[in-house]
């Protein structure tokens, strides 16, 4: 019994070990930067708390109440605010500063720290929660749900954002479990429990944190009235064969009279705790009402800024069905929560408290026209409990339910490697100080999170600079694009000014549809095909992936999920530059005879096009293809051979130019194996003018065989 014992506690402590580690690595994950805009309002709400109040509290005025720890930010409650600032404080004390001003990084940090207690907490809670479904002594439900719980992908992603997502996870599944607590009470009594005064408590935090916390009470309320029918409907029963019905009668009156006196009191406990950990949303009430009347009005889509037109057109619960239960849950739970929901059991009484808790939250949010994935944060554990339950009530053999538990868990484990590597955002940096010349003009989009290149953290911490780069970098104006003239004008300047674009995000070249939004949406499709003139050059992405040794083995590309589930912490970054001949740019001008290249070290392949057999240089590197068959005039230039194979990685649409190119030249247009096209290029002596050749079709080779003249 002593070895069993000591064997579960070390389970106990690698499980809790593992639980942490998935919730506190890469917490500090792009700071010193701000990367998320309401995590940002958030700190920035700590940061200006303070409270002036005078040393005889009785002489406190209602001004000076209302000013002291006001965050002047309402779009959430000050409960989550005031944890954050006392953990500064708790931090500040132990380094000996507390007399300095909050500073952005540890403000962020203890906010982020409440998202990952929140979320331990919220296992445990779902642990309980699946014990008074399955019974303590089932250990398959239990080590499945552990490990499911564990590796979540939006338990990691939101435990490792300072915003209250986690906080409301954690209350709902407080109140889901405390309302199964209630309802599960063998001799329910008349007097309110420990669990009612709990669940009371519980949504006051809830609506301390966020008012729309509102539609988390429909299940406490549910619940309270179920256990009052439950004592009634036992009363009644002991009443069969009651000689006096009158009294009957009364006595059930009195059972209702008191159990309403309960709801009252409910309530009432609530807003008691609401108005305490979040007493500035009455003090200060018509700067609350304002910021409601904004996120309302964004909410209900009657107010469309900028950040919510990917929501345009969009159809509810389909769109979340597929923008975001895929990504937040994985493919696996989703199924297995889906199935699980349907598939088991209508009767259960405990069941059916979780399908009323998913059903009455998702149903209101689910036609809001504004569909962030927080918005449906706190059902997504109640999914899991389904899917958990479903593994484990319709699949008897361990083995299968050891293999379904893996695959179940493959996409949080791949969710991880997002903030055990360097953020996307200081990858890109570094590459394009590393690799974009000094002085470069560079066109990018303006409203996003963060501004690239941004210096790495370690600089800006020791205080270092980088090397002066000279950039001159625009953030344009894209979202207004369609609807201002002047912007119109302005981008074809700036379009024909520039050396490199740059695309931070899919914040605007996925969001706008394009019967809405046609100049702004052919300004991207032009890009992308390098009608522009411009081709990418890099790209970099942060993908949740499984790694070994080095090398990806799996991949979860989720840019499509709904934009907030990427665009914060794993933005895909696409670098365009200028090209000519689908080549860099080197030269404005011809040059002479001692700039040739020199070909001897190119490879060379021999390639049968239309019934005739071509030697070929082979260009198969961005070097080589800067460098193409520019200046070159004849064949001898080359060595004898007939022409140059350009081979790419993806195919995609190609553009030659004849900007420098002298002699003649007939281009092929090849994907795979078929040649899709041909063009010919006249060189820039004989047209004088730049022309442009344009494949027919996506293509990854292309061909130019020298024409004699």
């Amino acid at each position: 019994m002593v070895v069993m014992q000591k064997i579960k506690s070390m389970f106990i402590i690698s499980g809790l070990i593992l639980l942490l580690y998935t919730r506190l690595v890469g917490l500090s994950w792009g700071l010193p930067y701000a990367m998320h805009p309401d995590e940002r309002n958030m700190v920035m709400a700590i940061q200006q708390l303070h409270c002036n109040l005078p040393s005889n509290i009785l002489t406190t005025n209602y001004q000076q109440l209302t000013a002291c720890l006001n965050p002047h930010f309402y779009a959430y409650g000050q409960f989550p605010l005031y944890i954050g600032y006392g953990i500064v404080g708790v931090m500040k004390f132990f380094d000996g500063d507390l007399d300095t001003p909050i500073g952005f990084e540890e403000a962020t940090l203890a906010l982020r720290y409440i998202s990952v207690i929140a979320s331990v907490l919220n296992v445990i809670v779902l642990m309980r929660l699946l014990q008074i479904i399955v019974g303590k002594k089932n250990y398959k439900a239990q080590i499945a749900g552990f490990f499911i719980l564990t590796f979540s992908p939006y338990f990691i992603q939101f435990s490792h954002f300072g915003t209250t997502e986690s906080f409301l996870m954690l209350f709902y599944s407080l109140i889901v479990y405390l309302s199964l607590r209630i309802i599960s009470e063998k001799k329910p009594s008349q007097l309110p429990t420990i669990n009612y005064y709990l669940l009371a408590a519980t949504c006051g935090l809830a609506l301390a944190t966020k008012v729309s916390s509102l539609v988390l009470l429909s299940v406490p309320l549910a619940s309270i009235v179920a256990r009052s029918f439950i004592i009634i409907k036992a009363q009644v029963a002991a009443m069969q064969g009651f000689p006096q019905a009158r009294r009957a009668r009364a006595l059930v009156g009195k059972t209702l009279m008191t159990e309403s006196a309960q709801v009252l009191l409910f309530l009432i406990i609530t807003l008691i705790v609401t108005v305490i950990f979040s007493p500035h949303n009455f003090l200060n009430w018509e700067e609350f009402i304002s910021s409601m009347n904004y996120e309302s009005a964004v909410g209900l889509g009657t107010y469309i800024p900028f950040y919510t037109r990917q929501f345009v057109g969009t159809f509810p619960i389909i769109f979340q069905m597929q923008k975001i239960l895929p990504y937040a849950l994985g493919w696996p739970m989703y199924i297995l929560g889906v199935l699980g929901f349907l598939g088991l059991p209508w009767k259960n009484k405990y069941l059916n408290v979780i399908r009323f808790a998913i059903l009455a939250y998702f149903i209101p949010n689910g036609f809001f026209f504004a569909k962030w994935s927080r918005f449906m944060a706190p059902i997504f554990p109640l999914i899991s409990v389904f899917a958990v339950l479903f593994l484990i009530k319709k699949i008897k053999v361990i083995m299968i339910i050891i293999f379904i538990t893996v695959i179940t868990v493959v996409p949080g484990i791949a969710y991880l490697s997002i903030y055990q590597a360097p953020d996307v955002r200081f990858k890109a940096s570094n590459w394009i100080y590393s690799h974009i010349p000094t002085g470069s003009k560079i066109l990018s989009e303006t409203a996003n999170v963060i501004d690239i290149p941004i210096p790495s953290p370690n600089d800006v911490r020791a205080g270092f600079k980088p090397v002066p780069t000279n950039y001159q970098i625009i953030n344009f104006n894209f979202y207004d694009l369609d609807e201002e003239r002047r912007l119109q004008t302005r981008l074809h300047g700036l379009v024909s000014e520039a050396d490199y674009i740059f695309v931070p995000s899919r914040r605007i070249f996925a969001n706008h549809p394009a019967q809405t939004y046609p100049i702004l949406n052919a300004y991207y499709d032009d890009l992308k095909s390098g009608k522009l003139g411009f081709q990418k050059i890099a790209e970099f992405s942060s993908y949740p992936r499984i790694e070994l040794f080095g090398k990806t083995i799996l991949e979860f590309p989720d840019e499509q999920a709904e934009e907030t589930w990427t665009v914060f912490d794993h933005p895909v970054i696409r670098i365009y530059k200028r090209i000519t001949n689908n080549k860099f740019q080197i030269s404005n001008q011809l040059q002479n005879s001692n700039d040739k290249t020199d070909f001897s070290n190119y490879e060379t392949t021999n390639y049968q096009l239309l019934n005739t057999n071509y030697r070929l240089l082979v260009a198969d590197t961005p070097e080589k293809w800067e460098k193409g068959l520019m200046y070159v005039r004849s064949k001898k230039d080359i060595g004898g051979a007939d022409g140059m194979i350009f081979v790419f990685s993806e195919a995609q649409m190609r553009n030659f130019w004849n900007k420098n190119t002298v002699s003649n030249l007939d281009i092929y247009w090849v994907n795979g194996d078929e040649t899709v096209g041909k063009n010919f290029l006249p060189s820039i002596e004989e047209s004088k003018n730049i022309i442009t050749a344009s494949s027919p079709k996506e293509v990854n080779k292309v061909i130019e065989i020298i024409v004699s003249k």
